[in-house]
């Protein structure tokens, strides 16, 4: 009896030591990938000359510099980019959403051989990298259709660019995760085709849409080649555009750059929170190949 009593403590202490490595290492990984977001942090509250000198320096020897959160907000007109990155964000996802979700349960619904060769030609342009169709792509839309510097021209870029992953995600969890059974009852209730994909499917691929969200709001949020390469006028600059304003041909402004950092990445960090229990559910549901 005693022996065991003594297993079980010896289990229980290998455990509780497990436990605390896997907790430091755990905290460590954090710190270290998020060493530089906090970084940024620290040095939008100092001058110039100091983090440029010591920029692990905690805090300005004169005291937080609040101020450059307040230039950077004036001089970077952050409303203005904040609506745009706002609109074209917002606007591109939902169309991203509603496209890829409607084409992928028609490819996976019907067995049309026009079908299955556009799923597998939205599968192979995945692999082509945007910088190669770059140029070609302004050049078509600047020099012959003169549409750039349109919001609506970046939305439908942005609508052209991310379905495709978005299709392939949507296909894999429809054919998958979607019971039939659910369509087929529906059908004899006498539903349409378009209720059962707005009253039935659409509300089960929640979690897939979740992460499709997440990552192309991410994604279009953050970017600065699309927008620098389509948007020239800066009452359209979105955010990462309008950053820009600081630097200079011989000097940069670090302390509003840091400050306009953090103000860029804080919207989308709200965001991250409340749909980040959808990520990983969402991504291993999609991921399933048919």
């Amino acid at each position: 009896m005693a022996k065991e009593v003594k297993s079980v403590q010896v289990g229980g202490t290998k455990k509780l030591v497990m436990d605390v490595v896997k907790t430091i290492f755990v905290v460590f990984m954090f710190l270290f990938y998020m060493m530089p977001f906090i970084l940024v942090i620290i040095n939008s509250l100092k001058r110039k000359v100091n983090i440029v000198k010591n920029p692990l320096m905690l805090i300005d020897d004169k005291g937080a510099q609040l101020v450059n959160y307040v230039k950077a907000f004036t001089e970077m007109d952050f409303g203005a980019a904040f609506f745009n990155s706002i609109l074209i964000t917002g606007v591109s996802v939902f169309l991203i959403l509603l496209c890829s979700s409607m084409a992928a349960y028609l490819f996976v619904r019907t067995n049309w051989l026009a079908c299955r060769i556009f799923f597998a030609l939205i599968v192979a342009y995945m692999v082509v990298p945007f910088q190669v169709i770059m140029i070609p792509l302004v050049s078509i839309y600047g020099n012959i259709f003169g549409i750039l510097n349109s919001r609506a021209t970046l939305i439908f870029m942005n609508l052209g660019f991310g379905t495709g992953m978005a299709i392939f995600m949507c296909h894999g969890f429809i054919k998958t995760n979607v019971p039939m059974a659910l369509e087929e009852a529906a059908k004899i209730d006498g539903c349409t085709r378009l209720q059962i994909f707005f009253k039935i499917v659409l509300p089960l691929m929640k979690p897939i849409l979740s992460t499709i969200t997440i990552l192309n709001t991410l994604g279009l949020w953050n970017d600065y080649l699309l927008p620098n390469l389509v948007l020239g006028k800066k009452a359209l600059y979105t955010l990462p555009l309008a950053i820009r304003t600081f630097y200079g041909t011989f000097s940069n402004d670090l302390g509003k750059i840091m400050a306009a950092l953090v103000m860029i990445v804080a919207p989308i960090i709200v965001v991250y929170i409340f749909l980040q229990k959808y990520i990983i559910g969402g991504v291993v549901a999609g991921a399933v190949k048919s």
